[in-house]
């Protein structure tokens, strides 16, 4: 897949140089949802990068290939990159090379916790390094170019396999040499030659079809996740096959950590998909003018058509980026078999949504109001049919445009964040809030503008706004009590319970689910149990206007199923001109 879709916005003092970084033993790194190591304490080495001169994406859409070898220094980095075409092929695709430096006793495929130990730490090391640039923890990628170095990575995907997004083989193993016992986790790999023990492993864990050929190479897929495949080049790791590998799997591989052992999802090819691009697009006349950058996805069979049909906001989380945001939910997917529109925009400052309508910042209800208009006047939406969803300070943005703005949005679907622009004073806070969200620089003492707006308008008229919030039940929050969680996610569930006329059974979770939580109804979902479904019924009758859907061995992060749950609940409703709730789509 050849990307020309993500913003290049990285670029690096040492753009096109070989440079040496000190990868400290205590190199940490500062909080970063969803792309941060567990990282272990060891002995300082280096390693060398090199960062494109052409510059990278933003580090959530940003690959990083590590290269193994066992010689150490910069000669030896230097001469890989020549033979390989490393430094053309990363100036090409905007991915970031990394050259660890092997220990004194080279890569340990024995036991490799220190080393394993080091190359995580080299990844946590980039952002603050020279370079200045960073990664996303799913795309990271390992060549083994020596058999020591394809031992070592064979034991790390068999250990660690959440960090090992795929792996190239370029040498066989050692003599002797075992796959330790492990997790058993699927693995992408591309394999230069056959290797009878790595492709058995391979099969056996990622479950794999029937082999088939695609031109040069021998492609096993998984019958379980597609996304998922083990391909043999019958040749040496050249210049040409490095770049093949990266066509064929690399570009097309990302694993995210929302299980024990991650999900391979498709990546997308938003070219050739038909996204339409705004990027700092100033056309909306909102915020003075501010250029704004958003992606909106029309499904092929919608394109030329005058039928109205629905539409879905979906709002990244906070240090993220609206691409991220469209391969992390999948919408566009849902789209396409749904029949409905789905934009992807992005906040005006700092990767963070002013969920408060904070007035010392750029108004992002301003620019979604305006968007959603200009929509209006650019594709058939059905205004009775819009639907706002998000993940983390994405999901806090869906909470505070739902109870704000109930008269335009149908339905709402928080991932991962609550009500937060509603529940929090500013002016209690000191230094973040919490889920560790700066304060904004600029903020006045009092109630929120959103919380007096969201007030105002029930206090005019009884709204009823339906919503479904997802979660993970490793996300920390979870069984809920009020000591450990006084605002957020207890705090909004009681919100909406009181905004759509549910009765409050307690403030005092009692219930016998993980989520810690009673519920009107309480079953488990999705074919193999993993998600707990809560639903909140009102006396007036009709389908649930509260659900929740908390997902087992989940951290901070997204299921593409919770996604699908969200919308077989969104698309149940339907809000007329009137501003008066419609049931039964």
């Amino acid at each position: 897949m050849l990307d020309r879709f993500n913003e290049i916005t990285a670029f690096s003092p040492y753009g096109g140089q070989l440079i040496r970084e000190t990868v400290t033993g205590r190199t940490g790194g500062r909080y970063e949802p969803e792309n941060e190591l567990l990282v272990r304490e060891g002995e300082a080495r280096d390693m060398f990068v090199y960062v494109p001169a052409s510059g990278c994406p933003d580090a959530k859409q940003c690959q990083v290939l590590m290269v193994l070898r066992d010689e150490s220094g910069e000669d030896s980095a230097r001469q890989a990159m020549d033979t390989y075409g490393l430094a053309e092929l990363a100036e090409d695709r905007h991915f970031i090379l990394v050259f660890p430096e092997p220990g004194p006793k080279g890569w340990d495929h024995a036991g490799g916790e220190e080393d394993m130990d080091y190359l995580s730490r080299c990844f946590m090391a980039l952002p603050g390094g020279k370079g200045r640039v960073g990664g996303f923890i799913g795309m990271i990628f390992y060549v083994g170019l020596t058999p020591a170095a394809c031992a070592f990575l064979m034991t790390m995907s068999a250990k660690r396999p959440t960090h090992v997004a795929a792996v190239v083989l370029a040498a066989p193993f050692p003599a002797g040499y075992a796959i330790p016992a492990g997790a058993d986790a699927p693995q992408a790999a591309w394999l230069c030659g056959r290797n009878a023990q790595a492709e058995a492993y391979l099969a056996r864990v990622n479950r794999s079809g029937p082999e088939k050929e695609e031109g040069p190479v021998a492609v096993r897929t998984g019958t379980e996740n597609p996304n998922v495949r083990h391909m043999v080049y019958d040749g040496p790791l050249t210049a040409a096959s490095m770049a093949l590998a990266w066509e064929m799997l690399l570009s097309e591989t990302r694993r995210w950590t929302n299980d024990t052992y991650g999900t391979y999802q498709a990546r997308t090819d938003f070219a050739a998909r038909g996204f339409v691009p705004h990027v700092a697009d100033s056309r909306l006349g909102v915020n003075g003018g501010f250029a704004h950058t958003w992606y909106e996805y029309v499904p092929p069979q919608l394109r030329g058509r005058e039928e109205k049909v629905p539409l879905v906001f979906y709002l990244h989380g906070i240090g993220c980026v609206p691409l991220y945001g469209a391969e992390q939910s999948g919408w566009h997917d849902i789209a396409d078999r749904e029949g409905f529109i789905v934009v992807y925009p992005k906040p005006a400052v700092n990767k963070m949504w002013n969920v408060w309508d904070d007035p010392s910042l750029p108004s992002d209800h301003a620019f979604l109001l305006a968007l959603l208009e200009y929509l209006k006047d650019t594709y058939p939406i059905d205004p009775t049919r819009v639907y706002v969803t998000g993940f983390s300070m994405g999901g806090m943005m869906t909470h505070s445009l739902a109870c704000a703005y109930p008269e335009l949005f149908a339905a709402a679907a928080a991932c991962n964040g609550y009500n937060l622009g509603y529940l929090s004073d500013l002016a209690s806070q000191a230094g973040t809030l919490p889920g560790n969200v700066p304060v904004p620089a600029g903020a006045k003492p009092g109630p929120s503008p959103v919380r007096l707006l969201a007030d105002r308008k029930k206090a005019e008229r009884d709204w009823r706004m339906p919503l479904i919030q997802n979660a993970g039940l490793l996300d920390g929050v979870w069984p809920m009590t009020p000591e450990k969680d006084p605002m957020g996610f207890l705090g909004t569930l009681d919100y909406w319970k009181r905004y759509n006329g549910v009765a409050l059974t307690s403030l005092a979770p009692t219930g016998p689910y993980e989520s810690g939580l009673t519920a009107d109804e309480s079953f488990y979902d999705g074919a193999d149990g993993r998600f707990l479904h809560q639903r909140w019924h009102s006396p007036e009758g009709g389908p649930a206007l509260l659900e929740l859907v908390l997902a087992k061995r989940m951290p901070h992060a997204l299921d593409l199923r919770q996604l699908e749950l969200a919308w077989q609940f969104l698309k149940k409703f339907s809000r007329s001109a009137d501003g008066a709730l419609h049931t039964g789509g």
